[in-house]
Formats: C-alpha cells, sequence, structure tokens
C-alpha cells in the first residue's frame, strides 16, 4: 500500500516538473500569441509583434517589434510603433492566478495622431478599451469573476516617445511633438488584480492625456504659420487660415 502511494507521488511529481518544463519553454510564445489575438479584440485594430524573450528563472524579459495598426476608417500606417520593451516578471508568479510585472519600460514609441474633427485615432482607440472594459466587468458583475489571470504592474514607463501628427484640417502639413515622460505605479495592488484589459485601459487613458496636452502646445506655433501664410494670399485665405486654428482648438477641448 506504502509503495504504491510512493508511486502516485512520484507519478504526480513528474507530471508537475514536465508542466513546468512545457511552461518554460513556451512561454514566449504563450505572451507573443496572447499579445497579437487578445489585444485586437480589446481595441479593435491589428498588433503585429516580431518576438518576446522572458526568462523564467530570472523573470527580465524583452518585447521587440510592437506595432498597433489603426482602427478602421484611419489611413496612417499604425498608431503606435515600438523597437524595444524591457520587462520584469516575478518568476513565480507565472503559475499563479495573478502575475506580477514588477516594471515595464518603453524607450523611443513612436506614436501617430491622425485627427480631424470628428475624432482622432487614438480617441477611438481609447473608446473601443472602455467598452470592452465596461463589457467585460459587466458580463461577470465584479472583477473578481472576470475571466483569465489578472495582472499586478508595480511601474511602467513609457519615455522618449514622440508624436507625429496628421490633422487632415492642415491640408497636408503635418509636424512632430514629444511626448511627456509617463510613469504609472501601483496597478492592480491587493489580491484580485486587474484585467489586461483593465491595464491597456489606464495606459491608453494616460498616453491621450499627455498626447493632448503636448499637442495642444504646439497647436499655438501651427495655428499662427497657417495665419502667416494666409495674410500674402487676402482676407478670405486668412479667415480659412482662422477656422483651421479653431477647429483643432476645438478637437482638443473634449477630454480624453
Amino acid at each position: 500500500m506504502k509503495s504504491k502511494l510512493v508511486k502516485i507521488l512520484v507519478a504526480l511529481a513528474v507530471v508537475a516538473v514536465v508542466g513546468l518544463v512545457v511552461l518554460v519553454l513556451s512561454l514566449d510564445s504563450i505572451v507573443k500569441k496572447g499579445v497579437t489575438s487578445f489585444g485586437p479584440e480589446v481595441i479593435k485594430a491589428p498588433i503585429n509583434l516580431d518576438g518576446v524573450s522572458i526568462s523564467a528563472l530570472s523573470g527580465g524579459g524583452e518585447i521587440k517589434g510592437l506595432v498597433i495598426g489603426n482602427p478602421e476608417g484611419f489611413k496612417t500606417p499604425a498608431a503606435v510603433k515600438l523597437g524595444t520593451a524591457s520587462l520584469q516578471v516575478k518568476p513565480m508568479s507565472l503559475l499563479g492566478d495573478k502575475i506580477v510585472v514588477q516594471s515595464v519600460k518603453a524607450d523611443g514609441a513612436e506614436i501617430t495622431f491622425e485627427g480631424s474633427l470628428s475624432g482622432s485615432n487614438l480617441g477611438k482607440i481609447q473608446e473601443n478599451v472602455d467598452a470592452y472594459v465596461a463589457a467585460l466587468l459587466g458580463a461577470s458583475k465584479d472583477k473578481q469573476s472576470a475571466p483569465g489571470k489578472k495582472l499586478q504592474v508595480d511601474e511602467l514607463v513609457i519615455s522618449n516617445a514622440k508624436i507625429n501628427l496628421s490633422l487632415t484640417m492642415l491640408g497636408g502639413k503635418s509636424a512632430t511633438v514629444p511626448l511627456p515622460e509617463i510613469k504609472l505605479t501601483n496597478l492592480g495592488q491587493g489580491a484580485e488584480g486587474v484585467t489586461p484589459a483593465e491595464v491597456i485601459k489606464v495606459v491608453m487613458k494616460e498616453v491621450m492625456a499627455k498626447t493632448t496636452t503636448a499637442v495642444s502646445g504646439a497647436l499655438g506655433s501651427i495655428g499662427k504659420g497657417v495665419g502667416d501664410a494666409a495674410k500674402g494670399v487676402g482676407g478670405a485665405a486668412t479667415d480659412a487660415a482662422k477656422g483651421v486654428t479653431k477647429g483643432l482648438t476645438d478637437m482638443f477641448k473634449k477630454k480624453p
């Protein structure tokens, strides 16, 4: 009887070890598939990712070649391009219900803001994320019972990013402005954690807020340039320039 119990325990230990080895070997592909399959459901736009490398022993990793496309109806090639981002994960948390991400650092992202009086690509993505989170938590009635693994993100930093402006009311004029550093901390602390969709929602809200601030600051010089160019043409052109400047200002009066 005792020998049979020992055999069962040994068999269970072998299964556990095999399962852990499979997890370690397939961790990169699991994360990549999660980003490229789950992400588009949330933002309603395509996401491509060149590769993911995470060490199951140290928890250190890197995400390479992230490209976030635009929702339907927008013409620019992508909303966000990111060469590399580093991350640090608490290794043992990968086996639990809540994954603890100790840090995510994205450096040098390129964000395209495509906007018109009817809205913007970033605004539409934020709208899609908000709708997804509302439906997810509404269907599950509370955060704790929402399906899938939960997250805890101790620190998320986006630095040295730039915003490429593509504004239809400028008639093809473009501009590039720096995005102020974004630093988010203590997301999902506590036993319940947060869903990945909720993390995306918080990040998008902050990106949109900082983008609005940065672009609004650049509107004065852009509008002045349009007005100066129109002065030598005549009153009608000057009025048109004023209309462009007002349209830009009205677009950014909307809260993110």
